[in-house]
């Protein structure tokens, strides 16, 4: 009996990627659109050749700002959810917190930011901060909350405290919805750091890849713009490959999730 053959799913995203990366060259090309507003992809690709130092500095800026951000918004949203869960009045505030900051966009602050801390990567780091914050409490609060009351019941047969059911079942319980919650808030802080540079500048010895496109804007070198927005998609790609790898090596292995 003939089996089917199976095409691994990372085979179908790359040919997806190659589908479009064609096409995208092809319609370059036959010059549908101006060179200006249009970049081939080969011509981006002799600009990342030819610019590797200045693409790897720019990323790595980025990254340092967006991985700062992002670990103090998610070490707040942890801990402001495990008080919430300890605490039903904190609860009340907490939720009445996202319902007002949810709406705002991020990038609303950068005004603020740069009152409050000055030029530099302080405003950035704020404002990236800021846009994990609301992601992460939404998916924590609802693990919390849609976990089975017989896990408490088994804590509090131990006799464990509030903070020890907390630590050992509430936490290893909503695993999946935290994983979910900082996917999710690291989507909104990859945006918002880029946005942020666009808007700041320079920080620092040098600018990350939002300050690079908007250079290479002003220099008119739409191939230089797009060779920074692939690295920030090739990012983007490694770091979901890699939560994808914490995924199977936690929360389906455990048996949390088919």
């Amino acid at each position: 009996m003939r089996q089917s053959l199976s095409v691994p799913n990372f085979l179908w995203k790359l040919l997806f990627i190659i589908v479009v990366l064609i096409v995208w060259e092809i319609i370059a090309k036959l010059r549908i659109f101006s060179a200006f507003v249009f970049p081939s992809i080969s011509d981006t690709i002799i600009y990342m050749i030819t610019h590797p130092q200045r693409l790897l500095e720019a990323s790595s800026v980025t990254f340092k700002l967006l991985l700062a951000g992002l670990a103090i918004g998610s070490a707040l949203s942890l801990s402001a959810s495990s008080i919430a869960s300890l605490s039903s009045k904190f609860r009340h505030i907490l939720e009445t917190y996202v319902t007002i900051a949810n709406p705002i966009p991020s990038t609303s602050l950068i005004p603020f930011a740069l009152l409050w801390f000055g030029l530099g990567e302080d405003p950035i780091i704020f404002v990236t901060m800021f846009s994990s914050l609301c992601p992460f409490i939404i998916a924590t609060l609802s693990g919390f909350q849609t976990m089975k009351s017989i896990y408490w019941d088994i804590g509090k047969m131990y006799g464990l405290s509030k903070v020890n059911l907390t630590r050992y079942i509430l936490l290893p319980a909503s695993f999946p919805h935290i994983l979910t919650g900082f996917r999710t808030a690291w989507g909104s802080s990859w945006r918002t750091v880029v946005a942020a540079e666009l808007i700041f500048g320079a920080v620092g010895e040098g600018g990350g890849l939002g300050w690079l496109i908007y250079v290479n804007r002003f220099h008119l070198n739409p191939a230089g713009m797009l060779a920074c927005l692939i690295c920030i998609c090739i990012i983007g790609i490694i770091t979901e490959q890699v939560l994808e790898l914490t995924e199977r090596k936690t929360i389906k292995k455990w048996g949390m999730k088919v």
